[in-house]
């Protein structure tokens, strides 16, 4: 047998052949339900989980047999059908097998026949639901592999929510992030999700989503309809049967101790709902089981990122910190990198660069003379002409600055390579690699405009700073020689209008 608590559903109109199926399968130790017609047995069906065989008769008032495996397949797709037929009607238990069903007896029936009927469709399910399990144990081992990988919140977010949709074929979702404060849920990720939805707030406690965060409880529910509490709390939710899941921090008891209150680091990061069955159907406890696992995991994985995020931070405030820390070493040079940063960033959102490009240049320029803090102060700080060894010296700082910030984990290549190649030239005559032409990306490119740019009009220890009007002449000089002439005109248009003074203490925005 599939399992103890398997169960064979009987369906037909004529009492006299449901009791001697009943009969038949009962003394084969078998547990059995039975209904007189299609619409009942459908009831049956959706009430009871552990119904995994169906005899049904083709010639049936009102819903036939094949009708009738169609809309049961929809309620329990791993239902197994076998139809029960006079020899009349062969050809159409035939056609029935084409529908879905797994085989079929001819009335006059034999035990014999019905047994071994039996035996193999159960048989059959019993392969099916293990193959089906193992299926399900890679694909969750699957995602759970994925979702250790990411390191950005939205990333990790979108692909759960997917994950999820696609596990329990549900078509649309979201995943409701829990605010700082623990007050309210907001829609972080959403598939299928009316847009005047996208981006709202639920307040703790509110609604599905804030009934499932306030209690850590999971809700799956087949009809919402039947659930009035369930319907009033739901708000304007569209389809009748949905899951919603917690995403729970799993708190040490030293945790629990520590976090009294509420508002310090709430226990329910997050909810994930799924709703609309792909297959017109509902969601079951099995679809429950495989979400608070996907669930699970998804926790844990948030917490890590927000985790790593927050070391990050950390460790790049210490290094932003370093910066300025040096440029204080030099009256003159004080607000440097802020300004290169800025003139950077606001130049890369001009020439229209990508989100990723211009986030780059915003961490890399602001650290592009880090490595100066391997230079001596009587040489950056001296009034003189530096003398060859002195001027070598300086050109080391872009080496210095990478082999500092090599380590860092969370700088990538193309931070590091804003931070060596700095002083890089078109023609080949920059350091400390002499990269020219095509070696130079434009991100390189920019950084190194705004660097000379910062440079020329800044007051120095050893001169004032230039006028606009001679900038202008010295970078219209450089154009097409040591710098892109595409960044410099940028540059050009941006001194002769006088709008690069407003970058000279605001750093740029997506909001502008």
């Amino acid at each position: 047998m599939a399992g103890e608590n398997s169960k064979i559903l009987v369906v037909d109109d004529e009492a006299v052949i449901r009791e001697l199926m009943i009969d038949i399968l009962t003394d084969e130790g078998y547990n059995v339900e039975s209904a007189p017609n299609a619409f009942e047995a459908l009831n049956l069906l959706r009430e009871d989980s552990d119904i995994v065989l169906l005899f049904t008769d083709i010639m049936m008032p009102k819903m036939t047999g094949i009708e009738l495996i169609r809309e049961a397949r929809l309620i329990s797709p791993s239902l197994i059908p076998i139809v029960m037929t006079g020899y009349a009607t062969l050809e159409s238990a035939r056609a029935a097998v084409k529908e879905g069903a797994y085989d079929y007896v001819l009335k006059p029936f034999s035990l014999s026949e019905i047994k071994l009927v039996v035996a193999n469709a159960l048989e059959r399910h019993q392969l099916a639901t293990e193959n089906a399990r193992l299926r399900d144990l890679t694909e969750l081992f699957i995602i759970s592999e994925t979702i250790a990988t990411f390191h950005k919140e939205q990333a990790l977010l979108d692909f759960v929510l997917k994950a999820a949709l696609s596990r329990v074929g549900a078509e649309r979702g979201s995943v409701m992030v829990t605010t700082p404060d623990g007050s309210a849920l907001e829609m972080a990720s959403s598939v299928g999700v009316q847009e005047e939805f996208v981006g709202t707030h639920v307040q703790m406690g509110a609604g599905i989503s804030g009934w499932v965060a306030e209690h850590g409880k999971a809700l799956v529910v087949e009809d919402i309809g039947r659930n009035p509490d369930l319907k009033e709390m739901s708000r304007k939710l569209q389809d009748a049967s949905f899951i919603s899941v917690p995403l729970e921090r799993k708190l040490t008891s030293e945790q629990q101790g520590r976090y009294k209150f509420p508002s310090q680091q709430p226990k329910v990061l997050a909810v994930l709902n799924v709703n609309r069955k792909q297959s017109g159907g509902f969601f079951t406890e099995g679809d429950l089981k495989i979400l608070s696992i996907v669930a699970n995991h998804a926790a844990v994985a948030l917490e890590n990122v927000r985790l790593i995020r927050t070391v990050d931070e950390a460790h790049l405030s210490t290094i932003k910190s370093m910066a300025l820390a040096l440029e204080a070493r030099d009256p003159y040079t004080h607000g440097h990198s802020e300004r290169v940063r800025n003139f950077s960033v606001m130049a890369a959102m001009k020439l229209g660069m990508s989100q990723r490009d211009v986030e780059t240049l915003r961490l890399g320029a602001m650290l592009h003379d880090v490595g100066k803090i391997g230079v001596k102060d009587e040489i950056l700080n001296k009034v003189e002409r530096l003398s060859d060894d002195e001027w070598q010296q300086i050109k080391l700082h872009p080496v210095i600055g990478y082999d500092v910030l090599e380590p860092v984990g969370f700088l990538s290549k193309d931070h590091l390579s804003l931070i060596r190649s700095h002083h890089e030239r078109i023609d080949g005559t920059g350091y400390p690699d002499g990269l020219s032409g095509d070696q130079l990306d434009d991100r390189v490119r920019v950084i190194a405009v705004a660097d000379t740019y910062d440079a020329m009009s800044s007051n120095r220890a050893y001169r004032q700073g230039l006028s606009p009007d001679r900038v202008v002449t010295e970078l219209k000089r450089c154009s097409g020689v040591g710098l892109d002439t595409r960044i410099t005109d940028l540059f050009i248009g941006l001194i002769e209008s006088g709008e690069i003074h407003r970058y000279e203490t605001e750093e740029p925005t997506y909001d502008e």
